[in-house]
């Protein structure tokens, strides 16, 4: 794998976070090794000539499974929206679903490159330094939904900061995501909706590896990737063991010097496990380990703090989970969950700002340079954050009634400190520690073979509440002809005012670092939210057609929202307080249609209209005020084609169109709310499969482009003075990649 930028120039006699450095080049020279080899040791054990393949349900430490999915389309099962497996067009609640196909077509390195291929959400980008990178559902940033691995909310708000990069697309047997409130199962944080990670299981022994190469903007970058299985006999279990490992180069796009696609060194090592000892009893275990070095700005071969501007996290998590489902009678069972989460990050935010930082550079001041680096020296931070969930679930049909309870306990703390380049200890800057205890119950019944009615209902206490949340939700499903399908749905969400990944990835205003701070009595946001939706399958041509839509509105009161830019002893800071209400309403629309059994099309659309009720304040100094009713950053319409075509037996041709709206975006430099163009990305590939034997192995080869057109912003800031927050529209510039897949 090529090494993606100049070697790092370290001082083994340097300061704390001056040797960090030391650490970042021992791993771009040895740790990729050191992470791979448990995958390739376990594919060494596993020795069979057989792929891995997916098997529909999750693990039982998360999502209730056990049915095998269909070919794809109607028959695709589903999990997320009621907790019990489904096909798409029986569960009772619209759940989207990106598949296998799309992320090996587009070789989507992580949980962020694949949803950008989802009608009605994409990610974004909100830091020209450190990319930190959302998702947003129903035109709302990323804090509004809930992301879950298996069926588990493991991702914190801290972890959420740079997460939705370090979910490897090696795991992901399919995403799925359901859009509205969905706190009455999942709690806290599921206001626009739950993105749901489900991972692969094996059907056979074997392993499979990947090597992949990407050019971004004429930059190299690698991708190496290695899973084993070993299936035991009988159906009694299974065990995958992985690793991954990314390296990517830092970017400068405007060429001033300053990077807009950070510097990453990414590995993750992990391992998934099954064990069925008796009849009726499952024991799940699964722990993952990340490792991440990213760093952005200038002067990337020097320590953080002598850079004009820099953004360096450090970041190492553990995720880990342990399950035992018991069947205590015909199709009832029990479950028990444990899981934990652990992040250590150090990070820097800030930089010497609009000083000459080169000695033989004309201009240089010598005192001007030590007290800018005497500054920046204390801009360092270290965050910890601990997790921990419990949970406790009754799985059971009951004639036509499908019955879940259980009960949930999650607890999180969260420590986050200043220090300097010697390691001190400078200033407590978060500190706390929130739980939440909730209990949750669901009906779905049956009421005959084309109506059901779900209905489910949560209570929540968190710490941070003097009162209990309650979180109902009630769904009707109804088939009047087979070919037709009706659903509508009303669910709530809600946000307890806790910590949230904007307080701690701080933006920077030139190399002035901002933070977030809660403002005194921030009340719990709620959301209400109504859809109705269809979904149309005519047999026409053998059902060649698929029509399928949805039209919705979320009300959410006591919104959160971040206010202008404020300074007082502590330095720059924005407030987050409450801003009475505000809306959503937005339709969606995809059509598929199958030429041919080799020829395949769909196309869907997104309107959105995301307004606070009263015009609330963005940007304030002595000379103007902005204020705006508009959510930020929030495209009203959107867009995805994808065509799969297969002339030929064993090659695959794959084009998306990605269409991203206007949206309003302020840059806080220049005091300005800006209209922003918008783009139209290409993306094509195009895979060629080489059998190895006759058992289902095979070598695939992908060759593509992804943005065709360089479809991206334009005026992006350059310099010393720029304000990183200004970003907005597609995430990564043209890029041509290859990839490498062996499953044997």
């Amino acid at each position: 794998m090529a090494t993606c930028c100049a070697p790092l120039r370290c001082d083994a006699t340097g300061t704390k976070q001056e040797r960090s450095c030391f650490a970042l080049a021992k791993f771009q020279r040895g740790g990729v090794m050191r992470f791979l080899i448990p995958g390739v040791v376990a594919a060494v054990l596993a020795g069979a000539p057989a792929v891995a393949q997916d098997a529909a349900s999750s693990s039982a430490t998360g999502s209730a499974g056990g049915v095998r999915p269909g070919a794809g389309g109607a028959g695709e099962v589903v999990v997320t929206g009621t907790r019990s497996p489904r096909t798409v067009r029986e569960a009772p609640v619209r759940t989207d679903v990106i598949g296998r196909s799309v992320l090996e077509a587009t070789a989507a390195r992580n949980l962020a490159d694949a949803l950008d291929y989802l009608v009605g959400a994409r990610s974004e980008s909100n830091c020209q330094n450190c990319n930190t990178v959302e998702i947003q559902l129903l035109g709302l940033p990323g804090a509004y939904n809930q992301i879950l691995l298996d069926g588990l909310p493991l991702v914190s708000g801290v972890a959420a900061v740079y997460g939705v990069e370090q979910v490897p697309a090696l795991l992901v047997r399919q995403i799925e995501v359901v859009k509205g409130g969905g706190s009455a199962l999942y709690g806290p944080g599921a206001v626009a909706g739950v993105v749901n990670v489900l991972p692969l299981r094996p059907e056979r022994t074997g392993w499979r590896a990947t090597l992949g190469y990407d050019r971004p903007d004429g930059e190299h970058a690698g991708i190496a990737s290695v899973l084993g299985s070993l299936v035991l006999p009988d159906g009694r279990g299974f065990v995958n063991a992985y690793a991954q490992a990314e390296l990517g180069p830092a970017v400068d796009l405007n060429g001033d010097g300053y990077s807009e696609l950070a510097r990453r060194r990414l590995a993750t090592a992990g391992a998934r496990g099954e064990w069925r000892p008796g009849p009726g009893t499952t024991v799940a275990l699964d722990h993952q380990y990340t490792l991440e070095r990213r760093r952005g700005g200038n002067l990337l071969d020097q320590p953080a703090f002598l850079s004009n501007i820099a953004e360096a996290i450090d970041s190492e998590l553990h995720r880990a989970g342990v399950s035992v489902a018991q069947e205590v009678a015909p199709e009832t069972r029990l479950v028990g969950v444990y899981a934990f989460a652990g992040l250590n990050r150090d990070s820097f935010y800030g930089g010497l700002g609009d000083v000459e930082a080169d000695p033989a550079a004309p201009g240089f001041d010598p005192a001007a340079f030590a007290q800018a680096a005497g500054a920046s020296r204390r801009q360092y931070g270290r965050t910890t954050d601990r997790l921990h969930f419990a949970e406790g679930r009754l799985e059971a049909m009951l004639g036509a009634h499908s019955v879940l309870a259980g009960v949930q306990y999650r607890h999180e703390r969260v420590d986050d400190r200043g220090v300097d380049a010697d390691g001190r200890e400078l200033s407590v800057i978060t500190q706390g520690a929130f739980s939440t205890l909730g209990a949750f119950v669901q009906d779905e019944w049956s009421l005959s073979s084309g109506l059901k009615l779900l209905l489910g209902a949560r209570v929540d206490k968190s710490s941070e509440l003097g009162r209990a949340v309650a979180s109902p939700r009630v769904g009707l499903w109804a088939s009047p002809v087979p070919e037709l399908v009706l659903r509508a749905n009303y669910s709530t969400g809600f946000r307890a005012p806790e910590v949230f990944s904007e307080d701690v990835h701080i933006e920077v205003l030139g190399a002035d670092p901002i933070r977030v701070r809660n403002a005194p009595g921030l009340r719990a946001e709620k959301a209400d939210s109504v859809a109705l939706g269809f979904d149309w399958r005519p047999t026409w041509r053998d059902g060649a057609v698929t029509l399928d839509g949805q039209a919705y509105i979320t009300s959410i009161r006591d919104t959160f929202f971040l206010g202008d830019i404020r300074e007082d002893a502590g330095g720059l800071f924005r407030l987050r307080s409450n801003a009475g209400g505000s809306r959503v309403a937005g339709a969606e629309l995809t059509i598929g249609y199958r030429l041919s059994d080799r020829l395949r099309a769909t196309v869907g659309g997104a309107y959105l209209d995301a307004l606070y009720d009263e015009p609330q304040v963005v940007y304030e100094d002595e000379r103007r005020t902005l204020m705006t009713r508009r959510v930020l950053k929030s495209p009203e319409r959107s867009g995805v084609g994808q065509v799969v075509w297969t002339p030929l037996p064993r090659f695959d041709a794959f084009a998306a169109l990605r269409y991203i709206g206007r949206m309003d975006v302020l840059n806080n430099r220049l005091g300005e709310i800006r209209r922003t163009d918008d783009f139209l990305v290409v993306d094509l590939s195009a895979t060629r499969h080489f059998p190895v034997g006759g058992d289902g192995r095979e070598i695939d080869l992908t060759v593509g482009v992804r943005n065709v057109t360089d479809a991206r912003q334009r005026d992006l800031e350059v310099g010393a003075a720029r304000d990183s927050d200004y970003v907005y529209g597609p995430r990564s510039p043209r890029t041509l990649f290859v990839r490498l897949d062996a499953a044997l």
